[in-house]
């Protein structure tokens, strides 16, 4: 058995898909994905995978991105990824209440077309859990996530539980998809956020 085989994972056994949770390796030290936990929502037209950061905030409302949006000034917008990030995307767990929502796994879905989100924020109190904004996605071109994946830069998890997957945020979020990896990957939660304070 060589070092390569010990250190890394097997190949035949990396297969992200949509509706995987990729969690950030506890060291990974890129500002997009420090800590993050990423949603896959599909492989793209070129086989790469696109993904949104779940657990990344913002100081932006959706007020900020519309101005005369008055009911938009206390829903939060994260920070989906590095790529586009003038885009705006929505995933939300309220099934077939948006036409032209995409079921990314079951219960979980993106998009909607906007004059239905703004009728639905408008006549809705916001509820956190229900529905989430991002600004930008992630994006990895073909063989990258998996090579990523293989040097052991992201936990695969392929089935995640969706319940809260939107709610929450941060490192608390990471910590908690971490539990849920359960015991193989414990001592990742012993690694502090910044390592010079260990």
């Amino acid at each position: 058995m060589d070092l390569e085989s010990i250190i890394y994972k097997d190949p035949s056994i990396v297969n992200p898909r949509k509706g995987d949770l990729l969690i950030a390796e506890p060291l990974l030290d890129e500002p997009y994905f420090k800590r993050s936990v990423v949603l896959l929502l599909d492989e793209d037209s070129n086989n790469g995978h696109i993904g949104l950061t779940l657990n990344k905030t913002t100081p932006v409302t959706l007020q900020d991105l519309f101005p005369d949006w008055k009911a938009g000034r206390d829903v939060p917008v994260y920070c989906g990824g590095p790529v586009e990030a003038d885009r705006l995307f929505m995933l939300h767990s309220l099934g077939d209440v948006f036409a032209g929502s995409m079921e990314v796994s079951p219960g979980l879905y993106v998009g909607a077309k906007l004059d239905d989100i703004i009728d639905y924020v408008n006549n809705h109190e916001y509820v956190e859990g229900s529905l989430r904004f991002f600004l930008g996605y992630s994006g990895w071109t073909k063989g990258q996530l998996t090579s990523e994946i293989l040097r052991n830069t992201w936990a695969l998890n392929p089935k995640p539980d969706r319940q809260d997957m939107l709610s929450g945020s941060e490192d608390m979020y990471w910590r908690r998809e971490v539990e849920r990896l359960g015991g193989k990957y414990r001592s990742w939660l012993l690694v502090p956020s910044n390592p010079i304070l260990n």
